[in-house]
């Protein structure tokens, strides 16, 4: 069943329904021990990236009713999803993710939550978005901190990776704090062509 999401088109990221030809572009990622280990894998001694589990990867996220492809110039990156949608709370969970570690650090990821976000927020109505990161996944939690998202607890010794245990912090995000940061950022952009003389 393939979900009927819309685009939501940024600056350099582009997020689209999945198709089966995206089974290419999986593959092509491949599999790095660091986003793994980011993940919550064991990434000690990892197999090579199949193309058995590419086809696996994008036929789950084609039957999923709120799921992205990340494109940034014609190019798979990766998935944004919102799990869990409840109408009743209008809440739901983010979950994101780039393959390509050369990526990584250049507000891709930033500018693909906050379509996501302005999604959420506006088209489905939603009031709450949160989410779970691994505590030592410290280029995650400032990307999440710069979309707005605020650390709200721990969950002690909740991630078994190979035979340590690691924390997971949940990060929560409100409607309305959401527009009162757009609203900062709108007036941050005319306060700077005002002062350019524009």
């Amino acid at each position: 069943m393939a979900n009927h999401v819309p685009e939501l088109e940024g600056d350099r990221v582009r997020l689209r329904p999945f198709r089966r030809s995206d089974i290419a572009g999986r593959l092509a990622l491949g599999r790095s021990p660091e986003i793994v280990r980011c993940f919550g894998g064991n990434a000690d001694d990892l197999p090579p990236f199949s193309e058995n589990e590419a086809r696996q990867w994008v036929e789950r996220n084609l039957a999923h009713p709120l799921c992205w492809a990340v494109e940034v110039d014609g190019r798979l990156l990766g998935e944004a999803r919102l799990d869990g949608l409840n109408s009743h709370d209008r809440r739901a969970r983010l979950a994101a993710g780039l393959y390509d570690v050369s990526q990584l650090g250049r507000g891709l990821g930033r500018e693909a939550i906050g379509l996501v976000l302005s999604h959420a927020f506006g088209a489905l109505a939603l009031h709450r978005i949160d989410l779970r990161v691994l505590a030592f996944n410290e280029r995650a939690i400032r990307c999440y901190r710069a979309c707005g998202f605020i650390a709200e607890g721990c969950e002690r010794e909740s991630a078994r990776i190979g035979e340590q245990w690691h924390d997971d912090i949940i990060m929560g995000l409100l409607a309305k704090e959401f527009c009162a940061g757009v609203a900062r950022q709108s007036e941050a952009t005319t306060q700077t062509y005002s002062s350019n003389g524009r």
